[in-house]
């Protein structure tokens, strides 16, 4: 069984640092590994596991990117048996636009130092941003996510990392609410309906904002509970040749994240304490930055 798992902080795992003088995180791998889902791959013996999730993510990066893995996968004739699709979901309001020859991932309420991007996303937040918009395509974005998994005979589980709007009224007692609220979708408890919150009502679990290493690991014994032995079981195993072959790694994913956000520095720098180590901080995590917006 090999491991895809996409989203935005929450899955990326912002906030785990293993250098103690600049507080942030210089080795992709270690971030990789204790993440929830490295974690998850250890828990449940998987051949490997890739983290596909960026920090301030879109819903519309997860579900291009999600369904580009899966296709590729399945271009290179690895088996759908042997692939489980993990998902956490994260605010609607977020957005992806194509600009100055990239995907760039927006937040509406942002400013952003690409003068098109900016252009753009200052219109957008004038003139298009709805609540009742983001709801309807937070919905449509999890359904067409899990035909698309299920049409290709692809295991899969979902999760808010972040909480939500709820299902528009006019989806509600639907197939679409079936989707959002049947077994591929975890929720631990009514007072966790996303990862945040479930991290957050747990004893030294966050950092600042994102789960630390025992918060991804609580999260990472909930989804195996999930998931289930059994159902684990059941997925055929890739094995580390055919991961070889396919270019894919053990453990590996998403390694620098570029942000054109104005604020950047400035929220890197709130979470550390001296100057120097703030100014080392700006230096080190420009490129690779780790705040959740």
């Amino acid at each position: 069984m090999y491991i895809y798992a996409n989203g935005c902080s929450m899955t990326y795992g912002s906030e785990l640092a293993d250098d103690p003088s600049t507080g942030v995180c210089l080795d992709h791998e270690y971030r990789w590994r204790y993440s929830w889902p490295g974690q998850l791959r250890a828990m449940l013996d998987a051949d490997g596991v890739y983290n596909d999730a960026m920090p301030s993510g879109s819903n519309d990066r997860i579900v291009r990117t999600t369904i580009d893995f899966v296709a590729r996968w399945l271009q290179q004739g690895l088996s759908p048996r042997a692939l489980m699709v993990t998902v956490g979901w994260t605010h609607p309001a977020r957005r992806e636009f194509h600009v100055a020859g990239e995907y760039r991932q927006v937040v509406p309420h942002h400013a952003y130092d690409i003068r098109k991007l900016d252009r753009l996303v200052t219109a957008y937040r004038k003139t298009a941003v709805s609540r009742e918009e983001a709801e309807d395509r937070y919905v449509t974005q999890v359904a067409s996510l899990h035909a698309f998994l299920e049409q290709h005979g692809v295991a899969h589980a979902f999760f808010n990392g972040i909480l939500v709007p709820g299902v528009p009224e006019h989806l509600r007692n639907t197939c679409v609410q079936a989707t959002l609220t049947g077994d591929v979708f975890l929720r631990p408890d009514p007072a966790d309906p996303a990862m945040a919150q479930f991290v957050r009502r747990r004893p030294n679990a966050v950092n600042v904002q994102h789960p630390n290493e025992t918060g991804h690991r609580l999260w990472a014994t909930s989804m195996a509970g999930h998931l289930g032995a059994e159902n684990a079981e059941h997925l055929e195993s890739v094995g580390h040749a055919s991961l070889d072959e396919a270019g894919l790694p053990v453990v590996g994913g998403v390694k620098a994240v570029r942000r054109h956000d104005r604020k950047g520095a400035e929220r890197i720098g709130r979470f550390v304490r001296s100057r120097r180590t703030r100014s080392r901080t700006r230096r080190s995590d420009r490129s690779d930055p780790y705040i959740y917006p």
